[in-house]
């Protein structure tokens, strides 16, 4: 899996609060909040999860 530099960057602004992986067999990337309530996000374009990541009330939009 080849990431562009502003997916790398994005991926990097997720800090510990988010983990994010790549389900080779089911084709799509997945984000989890590490909290016990936290959310859990599907997606088969990384561009459009990272977007619902950024937009979850606790990560505020930043600067870039």
């Amino acid at each position: 899996m080849n990431l562009s530099r502003d997916q790398l960057d994005r991926i990097s602004r997720l800090g510990e609060q988010w983990s994010l992986l790549w389900d080779k067999r089911r084709k799509l990337w997945i984000a989890a909040e590490d909290d016990e309530n936290g959310q859990h996000l599907e997606e088969t374009d990384l561009d459009v999860l990272l977007d619902r990541v950024a937009a979850c009330p606790a990560n505020p939009p930043t600067d870039g």
